[in-house]
């Protein structure tokens, strides 16, 4: 599902994942990606994946002008270096176990970073470092803008550190542990145009899309699939799900205009309320459309009916049922 945008234009995309896990799974059945417009924080496109398909920004139709927020997931030269080369831009949480970026030594060749070293130069301030992101024969010039966390909030990075590198059996380097330290934005923004407060700053509203992702799990159950993995069930179900969270957006930007607040200006409410209740009046009208068929009223039925479990709803005893029958017969049962 997308949305066509115009190119040519500056544009604010921030773009994210969600699970979506079949009755009784643990694990991820589906996956959903996900763009939102970072101004009207309204669904630019979302695709739906296996779980054996990752993130990265090929999934996406992006434009020249089109600046993306995304996290650590898309430390992906392959994707990142054709969307800059098409006129895009990146604003991306920076990983420096995944991902190698590049300087230039005296000679002008080009060294691997040692992101240790180099931050370590900074004497714990920030500031923005010019790198170099390569991919086959194309390199780019974009900077990583550093920025060291507080105290408290350092001392909290490091121990999740130390826990991730214990869960999975090791001891974490120091190097690792002093990266943890440090909020590192590569950008392929000109830092004329973007500073490193306001890359950091930038950065923050990308919670916005986890909102996003909450409010259709929350209102619409999107991350509930009420079928096996590739059951033609699935995909419909799924579909109609995402038609469902358009028609909700679509009909309160319609009727709602003006209490809709934007992201470049005050905002005097969140969608939620007003989703909900939009979502409400979508239902009530689904159930009001009860199929009159009775072919269709079946395989209505058997879409609401409860899912497989191994203990059934509970009935009547036989006892009771035979109580009920003998009280029939005698003519004393209003049953």
């Amino acid at each position: 599902m997308q949305e066509v945008v115009d190119s040519g234009s500056l544009s604010f995309v921030i773009i994210d994942g969600s699970t979506v896990q079949e009755p009784g799974a643990t694990e991820t059945t589906y996956r959903l990606h996900i763009a939102i417009d970072l101004i009207s924080l309204t669904l630019r496109q979302v695709e739906v994946s296996t779980d054996k398909i990752g993130e990265s920004l090929d999934h996406y139709v992006l434009e020249s002008g089109d600046v993306v927020l995304i996290d650590r997931g898309y430390n992906q030269p392959r994707s990142l270096v054709p969307f800059i080369d098409r006129g895009g831009d990146i604003v991306l949480r920076y990983n420096a176990h995944s991902m190698n970026l590049y300087a230039l030594d005296d000679h002008g060749k080009l060294i691997k970073i040692d992101w240790e070293t180099r931050l370590q130069g900074l004497g714990k301030q920030a500031g923005a470092i010019p790198v170099y992101l390569c991919h086959n024969n194309k390199r780019i010039a974009c900077t990583v803008h550093a920025v060291p966390l507080p105290a408290e909030k350092a001392a909290q990075a490091r121990r999740k550190a130390k826990l991730r590198a214990q869960n999975k059996g090791r001891t974490a380097q120091e190097k690792t542990l002093y990266l943890s330290e440090w909020v590192l934005i590569l950008t392929s923004v000109p830092v004329e145009l973007l500073s490193t407060e306001t890359a950091a700053a930038l950065y923050r509203v990308r919670w916005q899309v986890e909102l996003v992702i909450k409010r259709l799990k929350s209102l619409l159950a999107i991350n509930q699939l009420r079928a096996r993995k590739d059951s033609q069930l699935a995909e419909l179900y799924l579909q109609g799900k995402l038609l469902y969270a358009v028609v909700t957006e679509k009909i309160a930007q319609r009727c709602f205009t003006k209490a809709l607040t934007k992201m470049d200006g005050p905002r005097a409410l969140t969608p939620w309320r007003l989703y909900k209740t939009i979502a409400e009046d979508i239902k009530s009208g689904l159930n009001a459309c009860f199929p009159k068929q009775e072919r269709f009223q079946r395989d209505y039925l058997k879409s609401v009916s409860e899912r497989p479990r191994k203990r059934s709803l509970q009935s009547l005893p036989e006892p009771v049922l035979g109580m009920i029958r003998q009280c029939r017969e005698l003519g004393v049962s209003r049953v």
